[in-house]
């Protein structure tokens, strides 16, 4: 029995394929038995897959900086069949949109919005930007609405800080990228600005984080024999 690498970026989601290997080996040693060989190892498979799925919330916990529940609930498991010995365990579309970068790494294209970086802005428990609070704040910048005492509170600013969305061109001699910014007065009527979110247009580069395929090998290796015998014992009982 195998655990196989997560599928490429260009290929799917991030999965791990597990198969049985050396089967028809297996099914000739016990003759006349091929068929209950094929339900036993079909559900001892789709069992290994199952606790690969149960290990990976804990194994997230240990890897990355504080995992969503919404990660840690995001996997799925596609049951083994007598005919096809395979059953696989992988993060579903959302999920893998994001997690393929912490398992492969690679380089991010930052698209036409650019990528969303938080500076001096309170994030949630979970170090993320709170669902809709950015594009509240592009409306208060652009005078369309308020901001309220409540939110304004969560995320560290003044319900009367003044903001600014756009692209400065230069600040203190700096040259800043796409974001919005709060406005601090300095003195003398003027203000200067301090980014809150910014967007720069460049790749974000990532290394590999969590490794799923080793996960998947350490439990398939863990558990598949001792759940294939059982499996085997009761399929070889309920034939007799």
């Amino acid at each position: 029995m195998s655990a196989g690498p997560p599928e490429a970026r260009t290929g799917g989601p991030p999965m791990i394929t597990i198969k049985l290997t050396g089967a028809d080996a297996v099914k000739a040693h016990l003759l006349g038995l091929s068929k209950q060989v094929s339900v036993a190892a079909a559900q001892a498979i789709t069992q290994t897959a199952a606790k690969i799925k149960e290990a990976t919330p804990a194994e997230l916990d240990r890897t990355l900086d504080r995992p969503t529940p919404f990660t840690k609930r995001g996997l799925f498991v596609k049951r083994a069949t007598p005919a096809n010995l395979t059953a696989v365990v992988g993060f579903m579309r959302i999920q893998a949109e994001y997690m393929r970068w912490q398992i492969e790494g690679g380089t991010r294209n930052p698209g036409a919005a650019g990528l969303k970086l938080p500076l001096a802005l309170k994030t949630d428990a979970f170090g993320n930007i709170p669902r809709g609070l950015i594009a509240q704040l592009i409306a208060v910048a652009r005078k369309e609405k308020k901001l309220g005492k409540v939110r304004a509170r969560r995320i560290g600013i003044t319900a009367k800080t003044g903001l600014f969305y756009g692209d400065p061109t230069s600040v203190g001699g700096n040259k800043f990228p796409r974001g919005i910014y709060k406005e601090i007065a300095i003195g003398g009527g003027r203000t200067k600005l301090q980014p809150l979110i910014i967007f720069p247009n460049k790749p974000a580069h990532y290394k590999p984080r969590f490794d799923f395929q080793r996960l998947g090998e350490t439990v398939a290796g863990r558990e598949f024999d001792a759940l294939f015998a059982a499996a085997l014992k009761n399929a070889l009982t309920t034939a007799r």
